[in-house]
């Protein structure tokens, strides 16, 4: 499969309608602030209200920080990319994702809008709560700031230049974007793709970049 990359270009309107294209648009900033905001009421909620201890809410706030990791390859592996061949460039994909891959250098599509974003987060949660209970006031936070890293990586990865030392990130998401669009689903770690089997294979490509300036 071929994809075209442009990367200095702006991603088309997604809807005609000014109210529904401006929900499609975000900034990290506004993403951190706000999922920091809730992660600290609700573990100020956790300790208390519930009066549960502050060890146990550091415990519950690391397995969900772990936790999101999993969710993070699991989420880019089968939602935002097809099951079948890792594509991308149709349908609900394209929409949540697949514009990114198109226009890799749009700030206004690098992390996911308030809106859908919140309605995720807002599963994720009574998904939790539903097996957890209240430990869910401590486990959610930590999945919350999971995700405000990872956006915070994704987010530097496309805005900063790659640095000579400690380039981790940078590599491994780029051979995602501009090589291999069916590997290296990881993006603030490598784990799960060593875990499933999607490491970057060597001299290998999916993708076609068409670089334009």
């Amino acid at each position: 499969m071929n994809v075209k990359i442009f990367p200095n270009k702006k991603s088309p309107r997604l809807f005609s309608n000014n109210f529904l294209e401006l929900l499609t648009w975000s900034h990290p900033l506004l993403i951190f602030s706000m999922y920091s905001v809730i992660a600290y009421f609700l573990m100020n909620y956790f300790i208390n209200e519930l009066h549960h201890t502050l060890g146990s809410a550091i415990g519950y706030f690391v397995l969900g920080l772990f936790s999101w990791t999993l969710a993070e390859y699991f989420m880019h592996r089968f939602l935002y990319h097809k099951i079948k061949d890792a594509s991308f460039n149709s349908g609900f994909q394209y929409m949540f994702h697949g514009i990114h891959h198109e226009y890799p250098n749009d700030e206004g599509r690098i992390v996911l809008p308030p809106v859908p974003s919140l309605i995720i987060a807002s599963l994720f949660f009574l998904v939790f709560y539903l097996f957890m209970g209240e430990t869910t006031y401590a486990f959610g936070p930590g999945f919350m700031i999971g995700y405000s890293l990872y956006m915070s990586i994704h987010n530097m990865v496309h805005k900063r230049p790659s640095p000579k030392k400690y380039n981790f990130w940078w590599r491994h998401h780029n051979i995602h974007h501009f090589q291999q669009h069916d590997k290296a689903f990881g993006v603030s770690t490598s784990l799960w793709d060593r875990v499933f089997g999607t490491m970057p294979e060597i001299n290998r490509s999916t993708v076609y970049a068409d670089f334009v300036y």
